[in-house]
């Protein structure tokens, strides 16, 4: 998924997963590294979003947090829908 905000200079790339095995490093490293294809400058703040039905692993976290990634899995998605 994209999301683009051309006022800001700001882009969303996001990746969802619903398979029952949490998602692997490989999976943001991929992510983050066709983001250069996509964003349409290179001034442009790039963001991520990664939405897992069974969660992530620790190696997957890890590259999230060293991206500032947002990590959804279905308790937090559960969780949050329930606060609305």
């Amino acid at each position: 998924m994209v999301a683009i905000n051309w006022r800001e200079k700001a882009i969303l790339l996001g990746e969802a997963k619903w398979s029952t095995d949490p998602i692997r490093r490989s999976v943001v490293r991929e992510l983050v590294d066709k983001a250069p294809l996509v964003t349409p400058e290179t001034d442009w703040r790039v963001h991520y979003a990664f939405f897992a039905r069974a969660g992530f692993t620790e190696a997957a976290r890890a590259e999230a947090v060293a991206h500032n990634a947002l990590l959804v899995d279905l308790e937090r998605l559960d969780r949050d829908l329930q606060e609305e």
